[in-house]
């Protein structure tokens, strides 16, 4: 698949240094290797456009179950997300909680996004499909590509429920607050040793609520 037709590079690279892709993790305990692993999900879209509006300044969060963690900031141009940038930025979520991991060990996904939710489980089973317009990037395999890649060739290491958001779910509430300290990062310029104290903090709170 093909999806040189974007200009994320360039424009990236135009944009203030506290715009651009970053992102912070850390783990609370980690279960042993190859043991099943489920992992929450979010992603948070600043109302904020970015570079003649041409954009959005986006976070992403996940928490899991075995006490990894992480949040991020990500520049999400217009032209590369086409009509669906929360589904985006949740699948984006997605690829950065279980890359390091789905190879190796089962992994459930608990998101609450019906439509990542819903592409993921195409994904599985071998299809193609993208969010609505979404083109990637010309600076390398696109991230979504990348997930899309790892999920049909793990399809068995993959689970995926959905949980409806802001129901009272701890760890749910977890990721999302990742998320958005993800998106605060960029729209507020936040330093990153600031974010990473933050994160903890949070992964922190939410775990110990969930395992009490």
């Amino acid at each position: 698949m093909n999806h040189g037709l974007a200009r994320a590079g360039s424009d990236a690279r135009g944009l203030p240094r506290h715009h651009r892709g970053a992102e912070v993790t850390g783990h609370l305990g980690k279960p042993p290797a190859g043991l099943p692993l489920t992992v929450y999900t979010d992603g948070s879209v600043s109302l904020r456009q970015i570079a003649q509006r041409r954009g959005w300044l986006t976070g992403w969060g996940y928490l899991s179950t075995g006490g990894s963690y992480g949040c991020g900031r990500y520049p999400q141009f217009a032209a590369n997300a086409g009509n669906e940038i929360t589904t985006v930025t949740e699948l984006r979520a997605v690829w950065h909680a279980v890359r390091a991991d789905l190879t190796t060990r089962p992994v459930t996904i608990v998101t609450d996004s019906r439509n990542a939710a819903a592409i993921l489980e195409q994904w599985k089973a071998g299809s193609e499909r993208m969010p609505a317009g979404y083109i990637g990037s010309n600076s390398g395999v696109a991230t979504l590509d990348k997930l899309r890649r790892l999920v049909t060739a793990n399809p068995a290491h993959l689970s995926v429920e959905t949980v409806r958001g802001h129901s009272g779910d701890i760890l749910n509430e977890g990721a999302d607050t990742l998320a958005q300290l993800g998106m605060r990062w960029a729209r507020d310029n936040l330093t990153k040793d600031d974010v990473h104290q933050r994160a903890e903090r949070v992964a922190e709170g939410f775990l110990t609520q969930w395992r009490s």
